[in-house]
């Protein structure tokens, strides 16, 4: 039995993003058992996937506000020990920065069968240094595509065929699902527009569910569920693995550029991504953005227009067939 580590710690989009990738490899080589090193926050995400062994959290966001601290050091002692208590065959950094290279580097594999993107294709090129196999994955291609090409080329296969969802779509009830909640104000959506597609979707016979995780996504929920009115509910805070069970059963998901809303289209519900054209043009989104999937709809700025209108996702909605 062959046994893998990935290191792929955040962001949680870049974590969902993962998933696919790690499921297409479990297809090719079912033979081989894989370890996770993922942020505390997203370590429910790698179980959604079979063969998923072990997952080992890292509190690298946390810690680095403490880094003197005695509690801080203790910890990541206890990290690395976690980390070396087991000999791998293979080691993927997918995330190529410097705040994994380090882990790769710690753990018990040789260093030839430790992959990284290479020197020109790494997000922070100094961390290629600590792999002792660079793979070019140029970056115009979608962040997917890019982790296809690392696990294909440290495993041993050839990523074949389109990307797809790691689940077929099987909704049980009939509600829309909002994720209004973003850590950049620029991928945020007006709360007047949320509130004029959740009315629409009333009129529709469609049920509107918001979350959250934050005390502003509370408030700004608990505001639109007031102004949308109808049936519309704030959903108790959960934890990744209950919201995906949520998410499962939605008739489709709405969300503004979030791990929310990337979970959603891996997960493979109907879902109306909205991303905002400042977004586009800063962050080259275009290479994150859910354009691969069938089911799902990138919503974009209307050129002489300042933000993206209520009406273009009800007509989304509309071409999804959700309406």
């Amino acid at each position: 039995m062959r046994r893998v580590l990935l290191v792929k710690t955040s962001s949680m989009g870049d974590v969902v993003h993962m998933l696919s990738a790690v499921r297409e490899a479990q297809q090719q080589r079912p033979e081989i058992r894989f370890d996770w090193i993922c942020e505390e926050a997203f370590v429910e995400l790698p179980n959604l996937l079979a063969n998923v062994d072990r997952v080992i959290p890292v509190a690298t966001r946390r810690w680095r506000k403490s880094l003197l601290a005695a509690a801080t050091r203790r910890e990541i002692r206890s990290f690395l020990a976690s980390c070396r208590g087991r000999a791998y065959d293979t080691v993927i950094d997918a995330q190529g920065l410097l705040k994994t290279a380090w882990i790769t580097a710690s753990v018990r594999c040789p260093r030839q069968a430790r992959f990284s993107f290479d020197w020109p294709t790494s997000r922070e090129p100094l961390s290629s240094l600590a792999a002792g196999r660079g793979v070019h994955a140029p970056m115009h291609l979608h962040a997917i595509e890019r982790l296809r090409v690392l696990c294909g080329h440290a495993l041993g296969y050839q990523p074949t065929g389109p990307i797809t969802a790691l689940e077929s779509h099987m909704p049980h009830g009939n509600s829309v699902m909002f994720f209004h909640g973003t850590t950049r104000q620029e991928k945020s959506w007006p709360m007047q527009e949320w509130i004029a597609l959740g009315r629409a979707l009333n009129q529709h016979g469609l049920d509107v569910q918001l979350v959250w995780g934050t005390p502003q996504e509370q408030q700004m929920g608990e505001a639109l569920v007031k102004a949308i009115g109808g049936r519309a509910q704030l959903l108790p805070k959960s934890s990744l693995a209950l919201l995906a069970q949520h998410i499962r059963s939605a008739r489709a998901v709405v969300g503004v550029d979030s791990g929310l809303m990337h979970l959603a289209v891996a997960l493979g519900t109907p879902t109306l991504a909205v991303m905002s054209a400042s977004h586009l043009e800063r962050f080259s989104a275009s290479r994150f953005a859910p354009n691969w999937a069938a089911h799902a709809r990138v919503i974009t700025r209307t050129p002489g227009t300042e933000s993206i209108r209520a009406q273009q996702a009800l007509a989304a909605c509309v071409d999804l067939g959700l309406i």
